[in-house]
């Protein structure tokens, strides 16, 4: 297991030299090109100029005027609530599957004996009808692995009816704001944890409990699905990668991995070592087969009904 400060300052250091305490920065191998990472841009439109003219780019960075860039390839990674995707496909929406997840985590250090007897080197699942539980270790602070300095992640799969009362008070955070689909970390109201709190009580067992009350920042994410038809346009020179195309269900965790993959088959298309219809059959293929598992998962563990043997 792993956690995403560690992955993004990894690849940031590989990406464009950014130092941090999590990672050095690699010596220059020749033949690298050059990264640069601009923070709070949207893109606006995108208007495909030709074969050999590349695509026409418009886009907004806070504060300042629209700005327009031209490239040979634009690659859409802009996850789930991708606005490229919204562009260019604006009948594909995320669509909420009737659960959320809570998470949170806890220094390894805080976990009572018993606790970490049953959490520490394993991952523990805990199952009752509309909630589902897990918690796994994941690196601490700067990618610490050592025994102490890790950090106990877990989550907390609960059901709430879309538009229900129950669900629009938990995704309405401390400022009114009601939002779609996820609540930041700080943002939950205190009358919204107390109450998740007072739920844990009732249904998770001790240890658990545990979990959850030790726990200072929760934030909560609600489980959506959303596929693209296809992963190519303009004869591939628009492409939708990652949770771009396919939003999976955390049960698969398969999201980085989904990443991973098309950024290794856009290297063999770039490459010339796969044709452009290979590219898309092949990302079309995993995006398709891991989000139908991943439905078929969460709606089984969180929705479906499993009676208790004898």
């Amino acid at each position: 297991m792993t956690s995403w400060d560690l992955l993004y300052h990894l690849l940031r250091a590989n990406f464009d030299d950014v130092k941090s305490e999590h990672a050095e920065v690699p010596a220059v191998q020749g033949g690298e090109g050059d990264g640069r990472y601009e923070y709070g841009c949207q893109v606006t439109g995108l208007h495909d100029l030709g074969a050999g003219k590349g695509i026409e780019v418009n886009f907004i960075k806070k504060d300042e005027p629209e700005s327009t860039t031209t490239a040979d390839l634009l690659i859409a990674a802009d996850g789930a609530s991708s606005t490229v995707r919204s562009l260019l496909l604006p009948d594909v929406k995320r669509t909420y599957a009737g659960y959320v997840a809570w998470r949170g985590t806890v220094p390894e250090t805080k976990l009572s004996k018993i606790a970490a007897s049953i959490f520490v080197e394993t991952m523990t699942i805990f199952w009752a009808p509309g909630h589902l539980i897990l918690t796994y270790l994941i690196p601490g602070r700067a990618g610490s692995l050592e025994t102490g300095e890790r950090l106990a992640n877990w989550v907390w799969y609960c059901d709430y009816i879309d538009g229900s009362p129950e669900h629009t008070e938990l995704m309405t955070d401390v400022d009114g704001k009601l939002h779609r689909f996820t609540v930041p970390v700080g943002k939950i109201a205190s009358s919204v944890w107390e109450k998740q709190k007072e739920c844990a009580r009732k249904v998770l067992p001790p240890q658990f409990v545990e979990l959850v009350e030790s726990t200072h920042v929760p934030f909560v994410q609600a489980i959506t699905d959303v596929i693209a038809p296809q992963c190519s346009f303009y004869e591939g020179r628009v492409l939708l990668l990652g949770d771009a195309l396919a939003g999976f269900r955390p049960h698969t965790a398969a999201s980085t991995s989904q990443a991973a993959f098309d950024a290794m088959l856009l290297a063999e298309l770039i490459q010339g070592n796969i044709a452009l219809k290979e590219f898309e059959k092949r990302c079309m293929n995993y995006a398709e087969n891991v989000s139908r598992s991943g439905v078929q998962i969460g709606n089984r563990s969180q929705l479906g009904q499993h009676p208790r043997p004898g």
